[in-house]
């Protein structure tokens, strides 16, 4: 059994993997790479479809030679964990699952596939939760939104057809308990006194202890990882968590419009926080959280303007949508408008050095993949030149382009554990199967 200090170092460096903050980026340098995109499209016939197909194939007989393998004794980070029973890998099962789930190579009576998820159903614990490694009291709790958000995401989606289709309505319900009671301000919850004029109302932190050793009160991924969840747990959409999501949501959308009138966030260093101005290229986006972030424009008044970027916008976008407001409400246009001015599959828009232009590549990717299926329309349009960009054949094309020969991808960026095959290759197959029509 590996030593809690190595765990330790696994959950915080790994799942972390959802958690970072940015800085900006010139949108001239994004459309550098739509224009890339928009022409390819216009020379190329290129099948999506069956190039769709022929990429998960590939995946999945990847995910087949990695299955049950737990990571080496000395990967104390779990970077080469595998999935499965024996991989003791909850988050990563999970994923990998996710991403199979309702593809052509998934078969609900698979030895793999079937094994994985009782050995899910059977880890959670009694108080609706997910651990990393299951049953061991020493890590309970940690990271616990994320993780319990993966595999409860999962069950919801399993729970409405196939093998397991109503099976899982009792381990729905704890989950879903436990998100709900887990949300800052929930009044049954451990943040039920928390001030309502904070920036971190209404949403997620990692877990009850990260609150209590004094981390930020909730965070744009977190948040928008268990909205994901709680919806595919049904959460119907008049339960009051969605009303406290949604103050979360605007607070951290840059744009004054959304903001309430009288309120003013501040940052770690206490200095007020400005919403980007309409003519900024971060105006309408989404930031990780409002007390910290290291994209920041000082302004000449004093304040601060945090830079917006790509995949909490997409979270963002798609946990409006979960959350009830409809496609003309000016919060959804707002980030649609960023959308729209930046988009690109080359990178993470938002990040301005060179260097980072790969951080978090392919949660990006799922991240995308996953909030334009829900948006349900075939293009993505940019005003501003007249393009409209074919996102799923987008997506198909840059995930061939990047995964390597044996079917698994890889980020040349260390950053967020994505030098994980497995995890990546859990992330690319979401976005994926998001581009299946």
């Amino acid at each position: 059994m590996k030593s809690l200090t190595a765990l330790t170092a696994a959950l915080g460096a790994g799942l972390c993997a959802f958690a970072f903050s940015v800085t900006p980026v010139r949108a001239d340098v994004n459309r550098a790479h739509g224009d890339i995109q928009s022409f390819q499209d216009k020379e190329e016939k290129f099948d999506t479809q069956a190039e769709r197909k022929a990429v998960l194939d590939k995946a999945w007989a990847y995910l087949k030679t990695m299955y049950d393998k737990p990571a080496p004794r000395e990967d104390r980070r779990q970077i080469q964990a595998g999935w499965g029973p024996k991989s003791m890998n909850v988050p990563y099962t999970a994923l990998v699952l996710q991403g199979l789930l309702g593809t052509e190579v998934w078969a609900d009576d698979n030895e793999m596939i079937k094994a994985s998820v009782n050995w899910l159903v059977e880890a959670q614990w009694p108080s609706g939760d997910w651990s990393f490694i299951p049953g061991m009291d020493q890590v309970k709790g940690m990271q616990a939104i994320y993780i319990t958000s993966i595999v409860a995401q999962l069950f919801g989606d399993l729970n409405k057809d196939g093998a397991w289709k109503g099976k899982l309505n009792d381990s729905l319900a704890k989950a879903s308990d436990y998100l709900k009671q887990a949300q800052v301000g929930a009044p049954d919850g451990p943040a039920a006194d928390y001030d309502k004029d904070k920036s971190g109302y209404g949403g997620w932190a990692y877990s009850k202890e990260e609150l209590e050793r004094g981390k930020p009160a909730s965070n744009m991924s977190t948040s928008t990882f268990a909205v994901d969840a709680l919806h595919a747990c049904g959460v119907k959409e008049d339960d009051p968590m969605w009303e406290r999501a949604l103050v979360f949501f605007k607070r951290n959308q840059n744009a004054g419009e959304v903001q309430d009138k009288d309120w003013q966030a501040t940052d770690s260093k206490g200095r007020k926080i400005k919403p980007a101005a309409k003519d900024s290229e971060d105006y309408g986006g989404a930031t990780y959280a409002e007390e910290s972030s290291s994209g920041t424009t000082e302004n000449e008044d004093g304040t601060v303007t945090f830079a917006s970027y790509g995949t909490m916008t997409y979270n963002l976008l798609r946990a409006y949508l979960f959350s009830g407001l409809k496609k003309d409400s000016v919060p959804v246009k707002l980030a649609m408008g960023w959308i729209q001015r930046n988009y690109t599959v080359e990178r993470v828009p938002g990040l301005r050095d060179e260097k980072d232009y790969e951080k978090g590549l392919y949660y990006y990717y799922m991240s995308m993949g996953k909030t334009l299926k829900l948006l349900g329309e075939d293009t993505i349009e940019e005003p501003e030149r007249g393009l409209k960009h074919d996102w799923r054949a987008d997506l198909v094309k840059i995930l061939k382009k990047h995964q390597d020969e044996d079917g698994h991808w890889v980020n040349s960026n260390s950053s967020y554990q994505e030098n994980s095959p497995v995890l990546c290759t859990a992330y690319a197959l979401e976005a994926l199967r998001n581009t299946k029509k």
